[in-house]
């Protein structure tokens, strides 16, 4: 029979790994989870640490597949960065994933630009600051936005 001390450490760990089988989380993601379950706060660190030690939590993995899920989806890398910030992940290791994606930023912005406005070019200030801000809302940059779809005195 399992001690009773041990009985809450193994829920926890059981709990910890059906979340990590579902889909990757950070660190902070996952703790906040468990602590939200009830687990000691103590048994949450040591849990971590352990699930980081064997290699089943990495914020460095986990970085590198939102930057890879929320790139396929059509959002830029401020988005990304800044929901990476939000899960609690560190700014090198976000700037690292974002420097390692084989992805063309540009490309993504032309593909969610075409997937939401079709080929039509706009026909006032109006509709270009619209779209814009659609894209910006997505996570892409002025420049990039300028590059992709022009300023408004060379779209119209």
């Amino acid at each position: 029979m399992a001690r009773p001390q041990a009985e809450p450490q193994q829920r926890a760990r059981d709990s910890a790994l059906r979340m990590l089988a579902r889909r990757e989380h950070s660190r902070a993601e996952l703790g906040q989870k468990l602590s939200a379950r009830g687990y000691a706060p103590g048994l949450v660190e040591l849990l971590l640490d352990e699930l980081e030690g064997d290699n089943r939590l990495s914020d460095a993995r986990y970085a590198e597949f939102m930057v890879a899920n929320r790139s396929a989806s059509g959002y830029g890398p401020v988005y990304v960065r800044r929901e990476l910030q939000e899960r609690g992940v560190a700014a090198e290791i976000i700037e690292t994933a974002l420097a390692a994606a084989d992805i063309q930023w540009d490309g993504v912005l032309r593909a969610q630009y075409q997937r939401y406005f079709g080929s039509a070019p706009s026909c006032d200030f109006s509709d270009w600051a619209r779209r814009a801000s659609y894209l910006q809302r997505r996570g892409f940059g002025a420049d990039a936005i300028r590059r992709v779809i022009g300023d408004w005195h060379k779209a119209g």
